[in-house]
């Protein structure tokens, strides 16, 4: 069976397989990183798997303004809500019915019919002409607001391009000087938060992987008030810096998870780091709690654990472990995995083919024989899929058996 772990980090998914884990004494005392000077993956061992993929970046631009010739006459007839656009559609809606009406008069009585043909007609143009009429007034006033609206996004985009020249510059020279002109630049930045604060994030998270490159964990304080001063340059909130400073952390501990060194002289140097950037155990939560999990699996991996579990057990089958789901529990045996939820879903453990955790929305996805995967969130999922993992793989059947 296969069994990995989906995580998103600052610049990009991972992926990586968690089967085979070493023992601590396999990990040993180096505290190298596995995190490069680029925020990218480095693998120190060997074995193992892993995918990364790098998201797309684009740069901050302004936003377009939709315009009337964007939108399709047709769609200017549909009722937008006012009783004037419910108006129009009752009277071509009528309009349609009297020229029904009328060619039945034409069919059965002779020229009479034109009448109602033509109030029908009229009826039907009626809108379409008061709507073509509204059209063009809107193109005529968008046409006038064009312009000015041309004259500022030019000045506003000259102002966006300074304004990250400033902060690309920031990515070669972190001295005081860089920091007041990006300062500069930003004063004279007349433009939404939303529109220029990603660049600014993604600037100080790719110093924070240069500045760990060059200074270590033990620079990890003086990375923390570089990323604290170029942020406040940047014009980014508290609350946007702190999370900058929570995404780096993260990445670094996660890459070291997905190369399988995270012991206990590495857990010390990302303690160590996680103090330097101010971080409190509350803030890095679920990275906290990723490294207990696999801390919990090795614990187990010389032999499957028993616990007690309320379901009806057959001959030779003893339950492994239980674990809380959202709207029930999951009880795993050497046999087969039950989810008691509000539907039971029962799985035979040989019809289990592969694990995935997403560790970002905390949910396990067990695919098996079937078409549609079996999706459960729980609190642990490392450690309840691991364990899925090693349930599967067992081989008791008696010894000599061909």
């Amino acid at each position: 069976m296969t069994y990995y772990v989906e995580k998103q980090l600052a610049f990009g998914p991972i992926r990586f397989g968690v089967s085979t884990r070493q023992s601590l004494d396999a990990i040993g005392d180096d505290v190298t990183l596995s995190t490069g000077a680029n925020g990218e993956f480095i693998r120190r061992r060997q074995d193992g798997f892993f995918f990364g993929d790098t998201e797309r970046v684009v740069g901050p631009s302004i936003p377009v303004k939709p315009t009337i010739n964007q939108t399709p006459f047709w769609s200017s007839l549909k009722p937008d809500g006012t009783s004037r656009g419910y108006s129009f559609m009752a009277l071509m809606g009528f309009g349609a019915l009297i020229i029904l009406l009328g060619l039945g008069v034409l069919m059965k009585k002779g020229p009479q019919g034109w009448f109602e043909i033509i109030f029908g007609a009229i009826c039907i143009a009626l809108p379409i002409l008061m709507t073509a009429q509204q059209r063009r007034t809107i193109r005529e006033r968008e046409e006038r607001e064009r312009a000015e609206r041309e004259a500022a996004e030019n000045r506003n985009q000259e102002q966006l391009s300074w304004y990250t020249k400033a902060l690309d510059h920031l990515l070669v020279d972190r001295t005081e000087n860089g920091l007041i002109a990006l300062r500069g630049e930003r004063k004279s930045l007349d433009l939404s938060y939303e529109i220029w604060a990603p660049a600014a994030r993604r600037v100080l998270l790719r110093i924070a992987f240069e500045e760990l490159s060059r200074r270590g964990v033990a620079g990890s304080a003086e990375i923390s008030k570089l990323l604290s001063d170029a942020g406040d340059a940047a014009g980014l909130t508290p609350e946007h810096i702190h999370s900058v400073k929570r995404e780096f952390f993260s990445s670094v501990v996660w890459h070291l998870l997905a190369d399988d060194r995270l012991g206990t002289a590495q857990e010390a140097e990302i303690k160590t780091l996680r103090e330097g950037l101010a971080l409190t155990e509350d803030d890095v939560e679920d990275e906290l709690n990723a490294v207990e999990q696999f801390r919990a699996l090795r614990g187990v991996a010389k032999g499957l654990p028993r616990a007690e579990c309320p379901i009806q057990l057959t001959f030779q089958e003893y339950c492994i472990h239980q674990a809380p789901l959202d709207s029930g529990m999951l009880f795993i045996t050497n046999r087969r995995l039950v989810a008691d939820e509000k539907k039971r879903t029962e799985v035979a453990m040989p019809k289990v083919f592969e694990v995935v955790v997403d560790a970002d929305d905390s949910s396990i996805i067990i695919k098996t024989d079937q078409k549609k995967p079996i999706r459960l969130r729980t609190r642990n999922p490392i450690f309840t899929a691991g364990l899925i993992d090693m349930a599967a793989s067992l081989d008791e059947r008696p010894k000599g058996f061909a």
